[in-house]
């Protein structure tokens, strides 16, 4: 030891002493800690959609035509193109009857079957009593004769539907090169 020199020394201080009760405490506050993470990641990834089940196609061409839906109970959808025909590029609209059921019509979209090519949806607008109008416009195409898949979608009885139609457009004369 160096002289003059005091040198004072401690015992080691113990560890503080947990009791059992603080122990389960902290294994709770984990938990939960865990459970709300688990909860937070459940309501944050979207789940699935459940597929829509698609009503049989339309035996008509709108373009020429009022085209019927007869569903089980006999209620009755009707869609028509009041002012045909149809031409792309220029707007036109499509009105819609509902008769008896639970029905409503949603939206319609449309996409080119040849040539990849379509709308976005479209919302209908119910004008009351059944009666149902929407506008679309489709885009132009570089053939003259286009076939289009047009999809319905319509809330019966709480349920999701799709109504598929197909119609045809001819733009003869605006393809020609004089």
């Amino acid at each position: 030891m160096v002289p003059g020199v005091l040198r004072l020394v401690t015992a080691p201080t113990p560890a503080p002493s947990r009791s059992a009760s603080a122990g389960l405490g902290d294994l709770i506050g984990l938990l939960l800690t865990l459970l709300a993470l688990v909860v937070a990641w459940k309501l944050a990834v979207p789940r699935p959609a459940a597929p829509i089940a698609t009503l049989p196609p339309a035996a008509c061409d709108l373009q020429r035509e009022s085209c019927r839906l007869t569903l089980g109970d006999n209620t009755r959808v009707e869609l028509r193109i009041p002012g045909r025909p149809i031409i792309p590029n220029q707007t036109f609209v499509i009105e819609g009857n509902v008769a008896g059921g639970d029905v409503r019509l949603l939206e319609v979209d449309v996409q080119g079957v040849e040539v990849d090519i379509g709308t976005p949806p479209t919302t209908f607008i119910s004008t009351g009593n059944g009666a149902y109008r929407t506008q679309l416009n489709l885009p132009l195409c570089t053939t003259s004769r286009m076939t289009w898949q047009m999809t319905v979608l319509l809330m019966v009885d709480g349920h999701y539907r799709k109504w598929p139609l197909r119609f045809h457009t001819e733009t003869v004369g605006l393809h020609d090169s004089t």
